[in-house]
Order: structure tokens, then C-alpha cells, then sequence
């Protein structure tokens, strides 16, 4: 910045308006100034954002909906092995780089979730446990709950009143990330796959990760997501969007749970 000024007679009067220098380093200077300056904006306003959701987070679910028994998963205390040193890899590798998989500033990645397949006591709630608890750990929320009491959840607004059904399904969507365990393991019905469908087709068109464990591939997962003399049309829909949201993994191997 410099002033300017003129003389009259014997005296020297200066302009109340500074200007500004036009030399490059000053220039280059003002630019990262400015840079500085948003960036430190948007800082705070994810910041703001964040504390935002992780309170009504607390209100609606109560910290991530984690049950107690996998709060203490981590990559840490995973034992791996030949047959899921794959998932272990893929997994931690999206708990490393999960800022990339959200959309912002315009960009959006068509795949940012993960789908993962396996039998029972391989692993597949462990990782994505590990997962929520990383992200958790460094002020990321996330919601991470079975598919029965992600619904129960919803069914509980009908009877306390506290706060509605469509607060829930906001949360649901708007969440950071959202984590479904043991999808498919329940009884169907026409109400259930209707609001997991509103869930995951919300999140599809908001390009917001998601990530899903299940024992069952594509197709047994439409069928055990078809209620009781209802046609599959909601539950094919609802696996179509996972398969273009997700990243498939698929672990095998012996039940911990057996040894």
C-alpha cells in the first residue's frame, strides 16, 4: 500500500485514500493473503458443520449407534491373515483417504462406499467398525448400526415424539458416513425396505458414502430383501445402487467366533 499526496505552496497534503502497490510481489502477496483467508473460512465452517451433525447425531442416536462390544475395533487389533489381508488393505486404506470420498468443491466420486461380502465371523463387522472408530477418532461422524436398529430407530419417533421420522431420515442421509451392518439378516417387510430404499437412493443421488456389510451376494440379497408375497422391485433397486455406489469385497475363511 502507498499514499498519495500533492504540495500547495509551502505545504504537503496527503490524500485520505491509500492505494494499492501494483508491483507483482506485492500482488502475489494480497493473492495468498486472500487464499489464506478462505481457507481458514472454510475451516470453520466444517468445523461448525460438523459439530452441527455430531450433535443431533447425540440427539437422535446417541454418539454413532455403535453397540459397545465393537467400539474397541480397530485396525490395530484385527488379526490378519492370507485370506483377508485384501479387505484389511482396502479398508484401511478408505479410513486413510475418507476426505477424498466425500463430494466437495464439485467434485463427486461415483463410487465411494463399500460393499462387504462374506459368511459369518469372517471379519466384515470388525473392519467397517474399524473404519467408523478412525474416522470417529478424528472428529469425523458417522452412524454405524445394524439394518434392524437403524429401523427400530425410526419406529421409536412414532412413540416418543421427541423428534420425527424425518428428522431420523435426514440424519440417515446427511451423516458423513453411514455404515449398515448385517443388511439382509432380518425379516422384510414392505415398511422396512421402503425407508432403507429412501436411505440409500438419497445418499446415491447426494454422491455421500455408504458402506454396507452383508452375508449374501447380489442376487440372495434381493431375495431376502423381498417381503413375503411382495414383488423384488424395491429390493433390486436398493442393490443397484449399492453396486454402483460401492466398491466390492468379498472375504472368506473360518469363523473367528468357532475358534
Amino acid at each position: 500500500m502507498y499514499a498519495r499526496g500533492g504540495k500547495i505552496g509551502d505545504r504537503v497534503i496527503w490524500f485520505p485514500n491509500s492505494e494499492q502497490c501494483s508491483c507483482e510481489s506485492f500482488q502475489e502477496d494480497m493473492k495468498r493473503r486472500e487464499l489464506e483467508q478462505k481457507q481458514a473460512e472454510e475451516r470453520r465452517r466444517q468445523a461448525e458443520e460438523t459439530e452441527r451433525m455430531q450433535r443431533k447425531i447425540n440427539k437422535i442416536i446417541g454418539e454413532s449407534g455403535m453397540r459397545e462390544r465393537f467400539l474397541n475395533r480397530t485396525f490395530d487389533n484385527f488379526t490378519v491373515t492370507e485370506q483377508n489381508r485384501t479387505a484389511y488393505a482396502i479398508t484401511k486404506a478408505y479410513a486413510d483417504t475418507f476426505g477424498e470420498k466425500l463430494p466437495a468443491n464439485g467434485k463427486k466420486m461415483d463410487r465411494n462406499g463399500l460393499f462387504i461380502v462374506g459368511s459369518i465371523g469372517v471379519g466384515k463387522t470388525h473392519l467397517a467398525a474399524a473404519i467408523a472408530n478412525q474416522l470417529m477418532n478424528q472428529g469425523t461422524p458417522v452412524i454405524c448400526m445394524t439394518m434392524i436398529d437403524l429401523l427400530n430407530r425410526i419406529k421409536r419417533t412414532y412413540d416418543k415424539g421427541i423428534v420425527s421420522e424425518g428428522e431420523v431420515l435426514k440424519l440417515y442421509e446427511e451423516v458423513p458416513l453411514l455404515i449398515i451392518d448385517d443388511m439382509g439378516k432380518e425379516p422384510p417387510t414392505e415398511w422396512g425396505v421402503s425407508k432403507i430404499y429412501t436411505i440409500i437412493n438419497s445418499r446415491y443421488e447426494g454422491y455421500m458414502p455408504t458402506i454396507v456389510t452383508t452375508n449374501y451376494d447380489d442376487r440372495a440379497l434381493v431375495k431376502r430383501l423381498t417381503p413375503e408375497r411382495g414383488d423384488s422391485i424395491t429390493a433390486e433397486a436398493i442393490v443397484d445402487r449399492l453396486r454402483e455406489m460401492c466398491e466390492g469385497i468379498i472375504m472368506t475363511g473360518p469363523s473367528w467366533r468357532s475358534r
